[in-house]
């Protein structure tokens, strides 16, 4: 299907992508990729105040989470709030 050298280009690719996306610490890499099976929104909240590092790299990846990992109780109020955060619009 895909020779050794397309792996290994793809791989890194996508190793690329990630650091871009996460950051470049090995701090904020390890908690973006456990942001995913995090289901707590105080923990989420938590994650946001750690530092100054955290909140800029993690703040879209954790709204967004929060947006999937809500109870359908809460949707309603959060959703307005929460999107506006992650296109970034000032209310």
């Amino acid at each position: 299907m895909f020779t050794e050298h397309e792996q290994l280009v793809m791989s890194l690719q996508k190793r690329s992508n990630r650091l871009c996306k996460l950051g470049y610490s090995d701090e904020t890499l390890i908690v973006g990729c456990a942001i995913k099976f995090i289901d707590s929104d105080v923990t989420l909240r938590n994650l946001l105040v750690v530092s100054k590092l955290f909140n800029d790299t993690l703040s879209n990846e954790v709204y967004k989470q929060s947006l999937l990992r809500t109870d359908q109780h809460r949707i309603a109020s959060k959703r307005k709030t929460l999107w506006l955060k992650i296109l970034k619009i000032d209310p």
